[in-house]
């Protein structure tokens, strides 16, 4: 690209940082994280300084992530993350591949109780192992196959194992 063309690529507009709505959205990044980013409005903030008498930096935020059984029966689990109040992302280890999670918003009251302010969506961590479902139209020939597991298994050799295999 000519670098005199890059200056209308964006049409003289920019995006801006906030949107002035409550939102909180979850995404999976891999089997074992999440990430998360969220807007607290400033009509928002400036009512739950009201009502709480403490201003917004003084608040105990917390994020409390939600983990859902495999048959989606309940919850299976949760705990809380706390953060700042300049914060608005987070990154969380949810360490247990192919489940549901739902993450809250929320403060601490003053008898250390959760007040919840947003809730976000629910989203699946994705598996980290192959399906366990074989069907025949996508399966490999046979010498595909064992030329596939034997490179998987030179993956878990270490270096020594690997030049003792190759003498």
């Amino acid at each position: 690209m000519h670098p005199s063309s890059r200056e209308f690529l964006d049409g003289g507009e920019h995006l801006p940082l906030y949107y002035g709505e409550d939102q909180l959205v979850l995404l999976p990044r891999d089997p074992y994280w999440l990430f998360t980013y969220w807007e607290i409005s400033m009509p928002t903030r400036q009512r739950l300084e009201f009502e709480t008498q403490n201003k917004w930096e003084a608040f105990k935020l917390a994020l409390r992530v939600h983990r859902f059984d495999m048959d989606n029966s309940g919850k299976e689990s949760q705990f809380d993350i706390q953060i700042n109040s300049f914060s608005d992302n987070w990154y969380i280890k949810a360490g247990v591949p192919d489940r549901k999670y739902q993450i809250e918003f929320g403060y601490y009251l003053p008898e250390n109780v959760f007040q919840s302010l947003l809730t976000s969506n629910i989203a699946s961590t994705p598996r980290d192992r192959l399906s366990d479902v074989i069907d025949e139209n996508w399966q490999l020939p046979d010498w595909q196959a064992r030329r596939l597991y034997w490179r998987i298994s030179r993956i878990n050799l270490s270096s020594m194992e690997i030049l003792a295999k190759e003498r």
